[in-house]
């Protein structure tokens, strides 16, 4: 069997591990030359500490290994809220009424590496930019009486806000999309005495209102009463027309049973005397014994 000498065992020892080693390294040294920008974010490469170009589209990129620095950022639409904030929390209007006013911004980055040059990241962004948005909104808004803000010039008034912040907001590597006023709202002295003018209106309306009502009902009221009047004097009429008629119909009947029997009428009408006369047991009567009107009680015992 031959032998293996010193010299022959170092080399078959160290053969692999050198090969190893070599692996190693370039597994490290490929980590560190591949980054992956995904198409939600933008990046920005640095060389020992210096930005040097922009990374904007999405997919593998490459760097020198240990010489090259990634910095990530959200390429993504962001929110700024814009609520006035300490003592000078009211905007003016141009008839000097004022206001509290909350607006917010939509921004993306759109150069990182002017973004990063400028304001390093998103929390020194919105520090520079919340002063622009504020002094912007304040400027507009001064030109602008208050009912137009809350009416038609409310469209014009957001348009000349959205155009000035655009403009100054290229300066950060950033596009300011849209700028939109949240809610408007009085101050507390303001909407109570426009909440008092409001109610003293409101009163002075259900006042109105309610004389309105009254003097309708009068109306309404007279009307009844006048075809109530009108009613029951067509009715009484009716009704008297109708007696005379039933009266005619009666004279006309007694006239004709007077034609035909003239002693019986003579009796019956002599007897409806007696009972209109004598009416009573204390009722008198001083008269003839010969008298028409006797006739028929002479010989009654």
């Amino acid at each position: 069997m031959p032998r293996i000498t010193k010299e022959q065992y170092s080399n078959n020892f160290y053969s692999p591990l050198l090969v190893i080693v070599i692996s190693i390294v370039f597994v490290v040294l490929g980590y560190n030359a591949i980054y992956i920008v995904d198409q939600r974010e933008c990046a920005v490469v640095f060389m020992f500490g210096k930005p040097i170009r922009s990374e904007k589209t999405a997919g593998v990129k490459f760097k020198i290994p240990f010489l090259h620095d990634v910095v990530f950022f959200d390429n993504r639409l962001q929110n700024i809220i814009f609520s006035p904030q300490g003592d000078n929390k009211e905007v003016m209007a141009f008839d000097q009424k004022t206001m509290k006013l909350d607006a917010f911004a939509k921004y993306m980055i759109v150069d990182p590496l002017l973004f990063y040059q400028r304001v390093r990241n998103e929390t020194n962004f919105k520090r520079n930019i919340t002063p622009i948005i504020e002094s912007t909104i304040r400027e507009v808004v001064g030109t602008v009486p208050f009912l137009e803000i809350l009416g038609k010039q409310r469209g014009n008034v957001i348009n000349k806000i959205n155009e000035a912040i655009k403009t100054q907001s290229k300066h950060f590597g950033v596009e300011i999309v849209d700028v939109r006023i949240l809610r408007i709202n009085l101050p507390d002295k303001a909407k109570n005495a426009v909440y008092g003018r409001m109610r003293t209106d409101r009163e002075k309306e259900a006042r109105e209102i309610r004389a309105t009502g009254a003097e309708e009902a009068k109306k309404i009221k007279a009307l009844a009463e006048r075809e109530r009047t009108i009613m029951l004097a067509k009715a009484t009429s009716e009704a008297e027309i109708i007696s005379g008629r039933g009266d005619a119909k009666a004279t006309e009947i007694f006239a004709q049973v007077a034609k035909s029997d003239t002693d019986f009428f003579t009796f019956y009408r002599t007897m409806h005397s007696y009972e209109k006369a004598l009416k009573g047991e204390s009722t008198g009567i001083l008269l003839s014994t010969q008298s028409d009107f006797l006739k028929y009680l002479n010989g009654v015992k």
